[in-house]
Formats: structure tokens, C-alpha cells, sequence
């Protein structure tokens, strides 16, 4: 079993049309689809951080006329930059891999790739996840995410 099916046991690999990878900026965000022979859909292209942006980002997806179960979107987790659009895509029903930056740097390192822009970026992870390198990550629900801040706080007011 290699990790691609075990990091997404519940999300069949053979069964994946496209792999998008999303890089996540305060401002703005670039995307970049693949396909599962890794020649490219769609060429990284930006779209803003933001409701208008990720409707944008939809219709894009919705031009590859397959399911959302047969598109796999990786996303580079960066702080709560990507929780919105994280939240978004899930309620439209996509595979999601939240990445870990770390992970998306050393697959390009690996690989001798020293550019780094916002849509190199966006290659780079939809080539991650077609890699089976992928470990994924999570968003945290707003209550655990709450509960974290208040324990923070209630930390940094101790102290």
C-alpha cells in the first residue's frame, strides 16, 4: 500500500481525474491543476482570498465536467489564511489535503526546484499529492479552534 492510499483511505486514488494544488496567501491565493499524467489543465492563475475569489476558483473546477469526488485539491496550510476556502471547497463536496509547508518545500528541494513564487507553489503541491509524498493535515473546527485561543489567551494573561 503505498502512503497516497493510506493518508486517503477514504478517498479512492484510481478514481482521481485531476490533482489541484492551491497556494494560500493573505491577499490572494494562485491554483494549478494536473492531471493524474501531470500535464497541466490549468496554468497556475490567481484569484483573490476571498468569497469572489473562491467562486472564481469554483467555476474553474466546474469547467473539468467531473464530480467533486473525482478531483483531489491539496492546500498549503498557513496559519488561518485558508480556512475559509478550505471550509468553502468542502461544503461543494472536494477531497481535501491540507499540507503542511514543510512537506511542499522539502518535495521541491528534493526535486532541485529553487524558485519559489506563489504559483510555482500552486504546482508544486498539485505535484505532491500526485507524488503520494502527501501527509495530510486538518482545519480545525471553530469550536476547537475557539477553545485553542482561549487557551492562549488564558496562558499569555497568567503569565
Amino acid at each position: 500500500m503505498n502512503q497516497a492510499t493510506s493518508v486517503f483511505s477514504s478517498v479512492d486514488i484510481s478514481s482521481l481525474k485531476f490533482f489541484v494544488g492551491v497556494d494560500i496567501g493573505s491577499q490572494t491565493c494562485s491554483v494549478c491543476v494536473l492531471r493524474a499524467d501531470q500535464s497541466q489543465v490549468i496554468k497556475p492563475t490567481d484569484f483573490a482570498n476571498a468569497v469572489s475569489g473562491f467562486r472564481f476558483l469554483l467555476s474553474k473546477l466546474e469547467q473539468l465536467e467531473v464530480s467533486p469526488c473525482h478531483i483531489l485539491i491539496g492546500l498549503e496550510a498557513t496559519s488561518r489564511y485558508g480556512e475559509n476556502l478550505y471550509h468553502f471547497l468542502e461544503r461543494h463536496g472536494y477531497q481535501l489535503c491540507l499540507l503542511h509547508p514543510r512537506q511542499t518545500h522539502d518535495f521541491a528541494q528534493r526535486r532541485g526546484l529553487r524558485a519559489k513564487t506563489d504559483k510555482l507553489d500552486a504546482t508544486t503541491i498539485a505535484r505532491v499529492l500526485l507524488s503520494g509524498d502527501a501527509r495530510a493535515g486538518y482545519v480545525p473546527t471553530d469550536v476547537i479552534a475557539a477553545s485553542a485561543r482561549v487557551r492562549a489567551l488564558a496562558y499569555a494573561t497568567v503569565r
